[in-house]
């Protein structure tokens, strides 16, 4: 049972990764990292990794129960959740202004689908 346990929680720590550090779209990086809940555990699981001299990395001093909420917290961002200014301004700064026009062209994206659901409600489509 333990060896399914750990290849779980290894799944979760490279889906974790893939979904945030790894991502094609700055957006979501800027995004997670400025979600408060987000911000806590990463500095707990730092704290830990800390305390043990830097082995390994701060995902592998992470419970399952904390991926599982990281998880939870990077599968739900999108682009409207950068809404904040400062947080734009630190995608712009950090990973220029190509980033900053995805993000817009996402929540654009996002506003046509929802507009089209609209009419199509309203039969005026």
């Amino acid at each position: 049972m333990g060896n399914s346990t750990s290849t779980g929680i290894e799944s979760k720590k490279k889906k974790l990764m893939e979904l945030v550090d790894l991502s094609a779209e700055p957006w979501r990086k800027a995004a997670f990292y400025s979600n408060d809940e987000a911000i806590a555990l990463v500095t707990e699981l730092y704290q830990r990794w800390e305390t043990q001299k830097r082995r390994g990395n701060p995902l592998d001093y992470a419970t399952e129960e904390e991926l599982d909420r990281l998880l939870l917290i990077a599968e739900k961002i999108e682009p409207g959740d950068i809404q904040d200014q400062q947080t734009r301004m630190l995608i712009a700064a950090l990973y220029g202004e190509e980033a900053l026009e995805s993000v817009k062209h996402e929540e654009r994206k996002k506003s046509r689908k929802f507009t089209r659901i609209l009419k199509r409600m309203f039969f005026l489509e």
